[in-house]
């Protein structure tokens, strides 16, 4: 890796010279094409269909897709830390554009394609999201400390909004042609995260253990700046901006941010993912009892990756403006956010634990436009906060690998969450058409899972209502 690193080096001398909004506004195509991971809903059926997938083994991908992001975060997450920028938003253009190469040739060979080759795939693809994203990321907050929820709220809003720019090029270009889609995305994304290799370049602390004084300067007044900013703090999160990277993955306080960001993580990206399934269900019961015309599947899906994408870009657009007000003007806890977002969630989830059989086709999908709109929102709300919840409770020095730690935690909730999406909607799909199984009964495809999760996202917010009065009462 260091040989890479000083081979990269190399190559810098000759790169155009960069600053922080160079770094700001290359950030967004890096973002937008490590966002596809979420584009999934938009192909997932179809790919399900050419290579005669069950719901179960489709949740596979889902769960191999997160497992490649758990593993490209913490690695990802280290090696910018240690390395810098580059090498990760190397690793990403490299992975994400073979991941996709691949899913492309198992979805040409149909009923032929290898389901563990696509899990592969998947995996990659998962690796290519957060290597570069991340890495973009703490780029971003070194580069504006003050403002560093705006500016990454900018960032990860670009990742939000990703899926539907290429849901629209999708449908405008491709016109649901999944095939061609595919296609598209190997070609395309592995370019645009190449521009983050280019501009994107902050050092990481390779030369830190010679303990020498240039390193020593450069870090502390660095690192300095950006704690400054923290906001409220109490006497063991003090303790916790100057602890060593092992002390802090052993600290109590990381554990408990890393289970309530599984949960947090598992509730939005788990309809997100499923959201594809869900509306597969109501369509096909309503077009097999009603008389009246039902809209294409095909536009149903794309409609909702469109609803849910820009409800999330809002989100994240909003919460960083709002975590920073918090913090600044309030002196209050960037967890406030977080409570705020899980009421959104709990709310849709609710909804979606709704009987639909006896609505009109057209009560039922203004009905879940509102349900994409609020998890959107919920999602891009909640999981714009915790960036900054984690740099302002632990030390910057570290902060790639503590966030690329915490956000493996998205792996646990998602496996959790969408393993009870499968078994339940499976559980139902008992009626035979054709060569499949399908889910006839529509809402009751998957009421009990929206059943469970609602009573889980009301575990999470007293979580977080505990931590706030903990951290208020010992502040």
């Amino acid at each position: 890796m260091r040989f890479l690193h000083e081979g990269i080096d190399r190559i810098n001398k000759y790169l155009p010279t960069t600053n922080q909004w160079l770094i700001l506004f290359s950030s967004i195509p890096v973002a937008l094409s490590t966002g596809t991971l979420f584009v999934y809903s938009i192909y997932g059926t179809q790919l399900a269909d050419k290579c005669k997938l069950e719901a179960a083994q489709a949740a596979n991908l889902n769960i191999s897709a997160t497992l490649g992001t758990a593993i490209g975060a913490i690695l990802g997450g280290y090696v910018t830390d240690v390395y810098g920028t580059q090498i990760p938003m190397l690793i990403s253009s490299v992975s994400i554009a073979v991941g996709y190469q691949w899913v492309y040739r198992q979805y040409q060979l149909g009923a032929g394609s290898s389901v563990l080759q696509l899990l592969l795939a998947m995996f990659l693809v998962g690796v290519g999201s957060v290597a570069g994203y991340f890495s973009a990321i703490k780029a971003v907050t070194v580069s504006f400390p003050t403002f560093k929820a705006t500016a990454q709220s900018i960032t990860i809003a670009s990742f939000a909004i990703s899926s539907l720019v290429y849901s629209v090029i999708n449908t405008r270009v491709f016109h649901g042609d999944a095939e061609r889609f595919l296609r598209f995305l190997a070609n395309s994304c592995g370019l645009m995260i190449f521009i983050g290799f280019v501009f994107i370049r902050v050092e990481g602390h390779i030369d830190e253990a010679k303990q020498t004084s240039e390193a020593i300067s450069e870090s502390t007044s660095l690192l300095s700046e950006v704690d400054s900013t923290s906001g409220v703090e109490s006497a063991k999160e003090h303790d916790l901006k100057h602890s060593n990277l092992r002390a802090t993955l052993l600290h109590p306080v990381f554990w408990y941010h890393y289970f309530l960001f599984a949960i947090v993580q598992g509730l939005g990206q788990m309809y997100i993912y499923s959201v594809g399934f869900i509306l597969k269900a109501l369509h096909y019961y309503f077009s097999q009892n009603q008389l009246e015309t039902v809209t294409p599947l095909h536009h149903l899906q794309a409609l909702h990756v469109s609803i849910i994408a820009v409800a999330s870009f809002l989100g994240r657009l909003s919460s960083g403006p709002t975590s920073d007000y918090l913090v600044h003007k309030l002196n209050s806890q960037r967890h406030w956010v977080l409570i705020l977002g899980l009421v959104f969630m709990l709310s849709g989830h609710i909804m979606l634990s709704t009987n639909l059989s006896s609505w009109t086709f057209d009560s039922v999908n203004l009905y879940m436009s509102i349900i994409s709109g609020l998890v959107g929102y919920a999602y891009g709300f909640s999981f714009t906060s915790y960036p900054a919840i984690v740099s302002d409770i632990f030390n910057m020095k570290h902060y790639s690998s503590i966030w690329g730690t915490t956000y493996s935690a998205t792996a646990l909730g998602l496996s959790v969450m969408t393993k009870v999406f499968g078994h339940v909607y499976d559980l139902n799909s008992t009626f035979w058409d054709g060569e499949d199984y399908v889910c006839a009964k529509g809402s009751g495809c998957y009421r009990l899972t929206f059943v469970i999760t609602s009573g889980l996202c009301s575990f999470a917010m007293i979580l977080v209502l505990f931590y706030i009065y903990t951290r208020d009462r010992h502040g």
